[in-house]
C-alpha cells in the first residue's frame, strides 16, 4: 500500500493507474487532497503514455501544495473524477 508523505511545504501522493478492462486505455484522473489547517487542493493527472493494456497498471507519484497551509501528515483524499478513453485502432 502507497502512503502520501510530507516533502517541504509539498505532499507527495502516490497513486496507482490500474486497467480492469478488456481493452486498451487512456486515463485521465482529478483528486482533492484536505486536511487540518484549511489545506485544500486538487490535482490532475493523466496516465497516457502507450495505453494500459488490459490487466496492467502504472505508478505515478503526484506532488500537490496549497500556498499558505502546513501538508497534512494524514491528508483526506479523494477521487474527484476518472476519464477512461478505449485505444482505438
Amino acid at each position: 500500500m502507497y502512503t502520501a508523505r510530507r516533502d517541504g511545504d509539498a505532499l507527495t501522493v502516490p497513486v496507482e493507474v490500474v486497467n480492469s478492462g478488456t481493452k486498451r486505455a487512456f486515463y485521465r484522473f482529478r483528486l482533492r487532497i484536505a486536511g487540518p489547517g484549511g489545506f485544500d487542493a486538487t490535482v490532475s493527472e493523466s496516465a497516457e503514455v502507450v495505453g494500459l493494456y488490459p490487466g496492467t497498471s502504472w505508478p505515478m507519484q503526484l506532488t500537490v501544495s496549497d500556498p499558505g497551509h502546513t501538508p497534512p501528515v494524514h491528508p483526506h483524499i479523494t477521487i474527484e473524477s476518472i476519464e477512461r478513453n478505449e485505444y482505438k485502432a
